[in-house]
């Protein structure tokens, strides 16, 4: 069957679901086929004659693929939004006669609403799903940075602060403070806080011979002694290399090793046993100790300017006793951190509380972290009772109590045992009426007595 050009081409456009629009070179639409009714809202009848400019201007189409193909004389692609909403993938190309002089312009288009719609939502998906991802990572790294410095006292706030203000100069830091009160993890965070690359290498004076202390400290070159690895080895201080160096219990550094240690402070460099050549080295020196170094100094057992070198900064730890304001907060940080490795989910009696707050914790906050681990590992069910605590510690209200009686008026003492039931009450109850069922008085009773004790009730 012969193909008639006088009407198949017609007939076989408008059976494709795509719009087909044909202007003359000027832009004025001389052919449309079927489909441009539901692109545009307007039939084909509409359309033709009109100009494309001024359909562009009514915002039938924008922005016009024709206006664009008649400036550039080349094919061209774009997206296009049409009056009823939808979004359309437009192609226009020119077409020239036998003399090279334009003669039609012809677009077609692809609706891609549905397309676009879909974009917009993955988009809208992907957006989601990023803000969870960092959501997460904020999660994760609020549990990875969860405070492991506690320090609401104004004496540990200073330390802090003291540390941060230092942390990113080469000064050399000298920690002192009993034992137990976290010298170590001070060291830790001002090593953190410093930027420094390279890693935090710890040496404690006290743990290692004195024998083996200056191999272990400066290392030792291949056949350097008896029994010494043919290799040779290197030291710890090597290991500080663009890192901090941490020398705990600075005190119990052997008389004739300080020489080396003041060497090795001053000039940066050092000698490995055995070796004639120095060893150049970066770090930051951190020391600490629990020892009173100005009174060995006077006793000839410590070097007084190797002290001066280490106390370019010196910072004195308080003992927990002097951080009434810190204990709660570690009691619970302890509690939640040895649940979480434990698996368990222990709760501390308000009355187990109140005798760990009163308890002077000689050992410092080493103490309270074996007293709490101890506690969520042997205590009976889920609630940790004042009768599963250790006896020293119980001892040690009731000497308190005792040592408050014997200092006070009856007045106080009644005033002192009134607001502690108040408080006790306070914390338990979410009312003053659920405080004053509790307590087995009226609620105006209870009103007067936390307005008259409102700066002493303690939540």
């Amino acid at each position: 069957m012969a193909f008639d050009v006088e009407w198949d081409w017609e007939e076989i456009i408008n059976s494709i679901y795509t719009d087909v629009i044909i202007t003359n070179p000027e832009g004025i639409v001389v052919y449309a086929n079927d489909s441009t009714e539901y692109w545009f809202g307007k039939k084909k009848e509409e359309l033709i004659g009109s100009s494309v400019l001024e359909l562009e201007k009514q915002n039938i189409f924008y922005p016009s693929i024709t206006r664009k193909v008649a400036l550039t004389r080349t094919k061209q692609t774009i997206i296009q939004e049409t009056n009823i909403g939808r979004k359309l993938l437009v192609t226009g190309n020119m077409i020239f006669d036998k003399n090279g002089r334009p003669k039609y312009i012809i677009s077609y288009s692809q609706d891609i609403t549905e397309l676009e719609e879909l974009k917009a939502y993955l988009k809208k998906v992907e957006g989601e799903l990023r803000q969870a991802k960092k959501k997460l990572r904020e999660l994760e790294n609020d549990k990875e940075n969860e405070p492991k410095i506690i320090a609401r006292s104004e004496k540990m706030k200073h330390v802090i602060s003291t540390l941060n203000r230092v942390a990113e100069t080469e000064a050399t830091v000298l920690l002192t403070g009993e034992s137990g009160v976290g010298k170590s993890l001070l060291a830790e965070h001002l090593h953190e806080m410093s930027g420094r690359k390279g890693k935090l290498v710890k040496i404690n004076c006290g743990s290692i011979p004195e024998s083996l202390l200056e191999s272990e400290l400066f290392g030792y070159k291949s056949g350097a002694f008896t029994g010494a690895n043919p290799k040779g080895k290197r030291g710890l201080v090597e290991e500080a290399e663009g890192g901090t160096l941490f020398l705990d219990e600075i005190g119990e550094l052997p008389y004739n090793l300080q020489v080396k240690m003041l060497t090795l402070i001053q000039e940066k460099k050092f000698y490995s046993i055995g070796d004639t050549k120095p060893k150049n080295v970066n770090f930051r020196l951190i020391a600490a100790t629990n020892v009173d170094i100005e009174k060995m100094i006077q006793q000839g057992t410590f070097r007084e300017d190797l002290y001066f070198r280490l106390s370019v900064i010196h910072i004195t730890i308080p003992p927990l006793r002097e951080r009434e304001e810190d204990l709660l907060a570690l009691i619970m940080n302890f509690l939640k951190t040895f649940n979480h490795r434990y698996e368990q989910n222990k709760e501390l009696a308000q009355d187990t509380i109140d005798y760990l707050l009163n308890y002077s914790w000689p050992g410092n906050t080493r103490e309270l972290s074996n007293i709490i681990e101890r506690l969520v590992l042997t205590a009976d069910g889920q609630v940790i009772t004042p009768e599963q605590l250790p006896s020293k510690i119980k001892a040690s209200e009731q000497a308190a109590s005792f040592n408050e009686i014997e200092r006070k008026t009856l007045p106080e003492m009644m005033r002192d045992t009134e607001v502690n039931i108040l408080s006790k009450a306070w914390r338990r109850c979410n009312s003053t009426t659920e405080m004053a069922k509790y307590l087995g008085v009226s609620q105006p009773t209870i009103v007067r007595k936390l307005k008259k004790y409102k700066t002493s009730i303690q939540k």
